[in-house]
């Protein structure tokens, strides 16, 4: 039996030695706040999917909820 297959992660190459080194990329602070928040309206959203969805679910199956 085999195990799960190794991660795209485990199968990354080092940088040869005296390459150049890559640029990355540093992110503005408002930047950083406006993603926490896309991330945190998209959580809250699918929070309300589920419970929605379960209310109209027990509804289906007789309760009154």
């Amino acid at each position: 039996m085999q195990s799960h297959p190794q991660s795209a992660a485990a199968a990354v190459v080092a940088p040869a030695v005296g390459s150049p080194p890559t640029k990355v990329r540093s992110f503005e602070l408002s930047e950083i706040k406006a993603r926490a928040k896309a991330i945190k309206k998209a959580r809250k959203q699918e929070d309300r999917r589920y419970f929605f969805s379960w209310c109209a679910c027990l509804h289906a199956i007789g309760f009154s909820y």
